[in-house]
């Protein structure tokens, strides 16, 4: 593809860029407020995150081939993949701070997620298959990939807006619909009879006839049911019965070159009478609107995308057939978009409808596009010039593709993870029935950027371990080395931890700062130490470290038995190696102890943890166990070439047992505030009066658990993937 094939931007981003400036910036009636901060505040402090399905999946499609026009996970190196990522990143927020000075458009924090989606989707999702399917080296299959990529196209226009419902009332409409008395127009009979032999051609050509039927037909039947279960995409038995009558022909027509003909004729006529549709002729000629893309900016934002892809899958579709009919795909091209624009220009008489030049251009766009992959299918592969050597070579550097590209795509998948959690967790404490400590955990008010940020905290729970594990194995006496790079890893948890939730949030768990205070005025440390504080230092100059100290005892204990369990499940370790780890970390874990309860600050960790259990063993016992046991469930997740029945068996037992860990490992009566709740109540009831039953208790706790686990394996994986990142 020259230019456009190569890794990181070129001057095809350019051409994007502009495109997509131009569709955001629309209809460019500037106006600049008075004072930009304020309205730079007014659009951070926006927390919405959902407006509508349509402007949602608008927002996501906007951003889609940012990547695709460079083709970058072809070996690219991790600083074209980072140039990718932050130049569509850059694009969207400028392109939303302009937005603030232009009247008729609302800019939101919200725009600029989705559209984060999209590129993630287009750079870690879509461009990484179109890599597979259409490599430099040019492989066999190109027509079928074509065809079967023309058929995807069809499929996700049949299921937009992609989004079921199950609900019963939801599906009783659906069913009148479908039964209903009135015809659906005749423009929609013929294109669902045409867009069936447009199927029926693309499968017959790489399919036996008989798989190529009964493709066809499952498609045609499982579109139809899917489209009973999804909203807003209506579908009547007529629609069925002109598609039902498409397969016959199929069955009667029998071969490809039989079928081409009828279909492109089924296709034009379906495409005119669609155009002229109501035929209601009024005697003056309305305006034309001669400005480009206008019409996909306003109305129905999903009706617009519906008439884009139908437009794209016209001009796909002719061209296909006329190729297989061996016409000049140039003179085909040009008498589809002339032919588009007598359309356009013949609906000036026609009433309810208005004249637009936007199908026009998006029909041109979409020939020049077809034609080029029409040409590109047409390719044949060059023969090596040494038939032994170039599979050998080939094998090889589709290894190295492999291995490059590998952890490339982790990260992706762990970015479009980090957008999708903070799009859930803003969305779920906002949920009635949530526990009011959750709610008012948040910096901003459960702002989306501080969730964002909390999840990067959350994950840096199982990358921080991951990592520090691995860098101490370099080092003579690993287990040493661990002893001091696991605080470091904690410190990057606390500074993310100290960017995303409240000062108060922080001081609830980790305890307030009263260090300053004991030492002057208690002089628990003696009198010479109570002086040189005095003298010496202030309160504000202490609180840092004892805040920085009193996190880490926290963090400490789980990142200890974590680094453990990776160690001996995952990485698997020699036993020596596995014993010198845990004799160093022992006495760590003792001085945390120490730290976060008998010396602590706040009686809100004390109080919540029994004093006695069974067994012996005290509530802090028990819940080191639930330590153990997630730790250990995280190592069992994230073994790679390992069978998961292991890790699903231990999950379906871990669960339960997390569960009496916990109960026992917390208090069952907290007198506080006039009030008596336990601890379990505490942590995930609402509040401390409503008291929730056992069984919504356990629910919770399951939830809570199994959403911690994947936190961590989420942070190991991306750990384990920068790291293979930096090395490639």
């Amino acid at each position: 593809m020259g230019e456009a094939a190569t890794a990181g931007l070129n001057r095809w981003h350019l051409l994007l860029a502009l495109l997509i400036a131009y569709g955001s910036l629309y209809p460019f009636d500037f106006t600049p407020p008075d004072a930009w901060l304020p309205e730079l505040a007014h659009l951070l402090a926006d927390t919405r995150l959902w407006s509508s399905r349509g402007d949602v999946l608008g927002n996501v499609l906007l951003f889609l081939p940012w990547a695709l026009v460079s083709r970058p996970l072809a070996g690219a190196s991790a600083r074209a993949q980072w140039s990718l990522l932050l130049s569509g990143l850059a694009l969207a927020a400028g392109l939303q701070v302009l937005q603030i000075a232009l009247p008729s458009r609302d800019a939101a924090v919200s725009d600029i997620v989705w559209n984060m989606v999209g590129l993630l989707l287009g750079q870690f999702a879509l461009a990484p298959w179109v890599g597979r399917m259409v490599p430099n080296a040019v492989p066999p299959g190109r027509n079928a990939t074509l065809a079967w990529a023309m058929f995807g196209l069809w499929l996700a226009n049949q299921t937009m807006p992609y989004v079921p419902s199950l609900d019963a009332a939801q599906l009783r409409i659906a069913l009148k619909a479908f039964l209903a008395p009135a015809w659906p127009s005749t423009a929609l009979l013929l294109q669902a009879f045409a867009n069936v032999l447009v199927l029926g051609h693309l499968t017959l050509g790489h399919l036996s006839r008989r798989d190529a039927l009964m493709t066809v037909l499952a498609a045609l039947l499982g579109t139809a049911a899917a489209r009973l279960l999804l909203v807003d995409h209506p579908v009547h038995w007529l629609e069925l019965a002109a598609g039902a009558a498409a397969w016959v022909s199929l069955l009667c027509l029998r071969s490809a070159e039989r079928i081409a003909p009828l279909a492109l004729a089924a296709l034009l006529t379906a495409m005119t009478v669609a155009a002229l549709a109501p035929f209601d002729w009024r005697a003056h000629a309305a305006a034309f609107n001669w400005q480009p893309f206008a019409a996909y900016l306003h109305g129905n934002m999903l009706g617009n995308l519906r008439e884009l892809l139908d437009t794209v899958w016209y001009a796909a579709a002719v061209l296909w057939l006329a190729h297989a009919m061996n016409a000049r795909l140039a003179g085909v091209g040009a008498f589809l978009v002339a032919w588009v624009l007598a359309l356009e220009f013949t609906q000036l008489w026609i009433a309810q409808r208005s004249a637009d030049i936007t199908p026009v251009l998006t029909t041109l766009l979409a020939v020049l596009g077809m034609i080029r992959l029409l040409r590109w299918a047409g390719e044949s592969k060059p023969a090596p010039k040494d038939p032994i050597a170039a599979p050998v070579r080939a094998s090889l550097e589709g290894d190295v593709v492999a291995t490059s590209a590998a952890p490339l795509r982790a990260l992706g998948w762990a970015l479009a993870a980090w957008l999708a959690g903070t799009a859930a967790l803003a969305w779920l404490i906002r949920q009635p029935g949530v526990p009011y400590n959750l709610r008012e955990l948040f910096l901003g008010n459960g702002h989306p950027l501080a969730i964002a940020v909390f999840i990067l905290a959350g994950l840096s729970l199982g990358a921080g371990p991951r990592l520090a594990l691995a860098l101490a194995q370099s080092a003579p006496r690993p287990a040493l080395r661990l002893a001091w790079l696991l605080p470091v890893s904690g410190l990057l948890s606390l500074l993310l931890l100290a960017l995303s939730v409240t000062t108060e949030s922080l001081d609830d768990i980790a305890g307030s700062n009263n260090l300053y205070w004991w030492v002057t005025e208690g002089e628990t440390w003696g009198a010479a130490a109570a002086a040189f504080f005095r003298n010496t230092l202030t309160a504000q100059m202490v609180a840092p470290l004892e805040r920085t100290v009193r996190f880490l005892a926290l963090y400490l204990p789980p990142a200890a038995f974590l680094a453990v369990a990776l160690a001996a499940i995952e990485l698997r370790l020699p036993a020596r190696r596995i014993a010198a780890m845990t004799a160093v970390l022992l006495p760590l874990l003792w001085l945390c102890k120490a730290v976060a309860f008998d010396w602590s600050s706040t009686d809100n960790l004390n109080e919540l943890i029994a004093p006695d259990g069974r067994l012996g063993l005290g509530g802090g016992g028990y819940l080191y166990l639930l330590l153990a046991l997630g730790a250990v469930h995280i190592a069992l997740l994230v073994r790679r070439s390992a069978p998961r029945w292991p890790a699903l068996t231990y999950t379906a037992a871990a669960v339960p047992l997390s569960w009496w860990l916990l109960s026992h490992g917390l208090s069952a009566e907290i007198h506080k505030y006039g009030q008596v709740y336990s601890g379990v109540q505490f942590l995930l009831g609402p509040d401390r009066i409503e008291q929730l039953t056992e069984g919504a208790l356990q629910a919770r706790w399951a939830a809570l658990y199994l959403a911690l686990i994947a936190t961590g394996s989420a942070g190991v994986i991306l750990a384990r993937a920068l790291r293979a990142a930096r090395a490639s």
